[in-house]
């Protein structure tokens, strides 16, 4: 009898340890399913929902972009001037508005949505080449200031330059010699 009460009992602990499998097994399922689904609401939020980083007006930021960057990269420096909050589902909406990045400098707003970045810094081919000529105008004016003119005959070499400033001085010196003895010259008469 001893050994049909140890078979009754063996049996009974191999179904009891069944169903524990069992039920451990299926709680971690459904665990993971929750943890799952979670993390994909999240990110889906992430993705289609667009928050700012600041409320407005914001902080206006700039960024620079580099010749050939990928989109992440271009999402990593957004990030870091705290433009974006998460870079891979920038990526994942740059990747969605088929988004093309040229290299310059673009001023952000901290108060923009990522649909807003987007828009500013996915511009055609026609805007980037009237950005890239204006700023180089706008490069060419400002050499002109600094030289005199923008012709290059108006460059001067030292010795020039040095050479002009005393024939200048010279001939200032001279206008107010001849200033004040005409001044001394109508007090005497």
């Amino acid at each position: 009898m001893d050994e049909k009460n140890g078979s009754v009992i063996g049996r009974i602990a191999d179904l009891l340890g069944g169903v524990a499998g069992r039920v451990i097994v299926a709680a971690l399922l459904i665990l993971i399913a929750v943890e799952l689904s979670r993390f994909c609401y999240s990110f889906g939020r992430s993705v289609f929902y667009q928050d700012p980083m600041e409320t407005a007006p914001g902080t206006d930021v700039s960024v620079v972009f580099e010749e050939g960057q990928s989109i992440g990269e271009a999402s990593e420096i957004l990030s870091e001037a705290g433009l974006i909050r998460d870079p891979e589902a920038f990526s994942i909406q740059a990747a969605l508005y088929e988004v093309n990045i040229y290299p310059g400098e673009y001023t952000l707003n901290t108060s923009m949505t990522t649909k807003e970045i987007i828009e500013e810094i996915n511009i055609s081919e026609d805007e980037y080449q009237a950005r890239l000529a204006e700023s180089e105008k706008a490069e060419s004016e400002t050499e002109e200031d600094v030289i005199g003119g923008g012709d290059e005959a108006d460059i001067l070499t030292p010795e020039e330059r040095a050479s002009l400033e005393a024939e200048s001085a010279a001939s200032e010196e001279a206008a107010s010699d001849g200033a004040s003895s005409e001044g001394t010259g109508s007090e005497e008469q």
